[in-house]
């Protein structure tokens, strides 16, 4: 005598919207998604790639009884839902997507789904009031969300940092430089004043300058060499028998030199 195969189905965390299938199919034909696609290449023809798992589908077809007839109904009579009840909750779940779970012990199946596709007939010739159904279903494997933190906004623009207005502080002077491979006078009179005043820096060791040129025949006026050590000296304002600081010069304090 063949075993009964017992199949029912029930909503996840609901037990109680069931549907017990009364006259169990067959087989229960299972899809397996394989992580392979073909797919069309323009000028190259077809190629296979490899993409993420999908899921596994799986149909079930048979029938709502109208009546209870041993021969083929493996439930007892008033433990399953008459078949407009049933296909009418099969509906309402594919409807809403709602997720399931489907057992059958015998039947070795113990699976979370939802409905992809349901198609029903009511009635067939020599089944008055049956309701014959053919359901698709497809594992049910819930989304995974990751949670992102979004800072709130007080609907105003950020205001940007005011740029830095801080100067890099100049030498004290009078100073002593000692010249570096790569150096100029402007660009020494630079470091010194602000600007590329090397005529005061030449001025200021000419003899040095001229003399060391001669020796090395350049006929280059301002031309420099490491390892020399030149006197940077104060500025003199123009028109005053003064000497400032380039700090001083332009604000109107004026250091008065002890020279006359």
């Amino acid at each position: 005598m063949r075993k009964p195969i017992y199949v029912s189905a029930w909503e996840i965390g609901n037990s109680s919207s069931n549907v017990v299938f009364p006259v169990p199919p067959e087989s229960f034909p299972t899809e397996v998604g394989g992580k392979a696609e073909v797919i069309e290449i323009l000028g190259a023809g077809e190629r296979t790639v490899f993409g993420g798992s999908k899921l596994d589908r799986f149909t079930l077809e048979s029938f709502f009884p109208d009546h209870y007839d041993p021969s083929y109904v493996v439930n007892a009579p008033g433990t399953y839902k008459i078949p407009s009840l049933s296909i009418g909750k099969l509906r309402e779940w594919c409807d809403k997507e709602v997720p399931l779970q489907l057992y059958s012990k015998a039947g070795g199946l113990n699976r979370s789904v939802v409905i992809t596709q349901l198609n029903y007939d009511n009635e067939r010739a020599g089944h008055i009031g049956d309701v014959w159904f053919t359901v698709e279903f497809v594992n049910y494997k819930p989304p995974t969300f990751r949670k992102v933190a979004i800072k709130k906004s007080n609907g105003k623009t950020p205001a940007k940092p005011a740029p830095s207005t801080s100067k890099k502080p100049q030498p004290k002077l009078p100073a002593v430089h000692t010249v570096k491979k790569g150096e100029t006078l402007s660009g020494i009179a630079k470091v010194y004043y602000g600007t590329a005043d090397y005529v005061t820096v030449y001025n200021a060791n000419k003899k040095l300058i001229d003399a060391a040129n001669k020796k090395a025949k350049i006929k280059a006026k301002y031309n420099i060499f490491p390892g020399q050590k030149l006197t940077i000296p104060a500025k003199k304002t123009v028109g005053t028998g003064v000497t400032a600081t380039p700090k001083e010069v332009g604000t109107g304090m004026i250091k008065v030199s002890s020279k006359n």
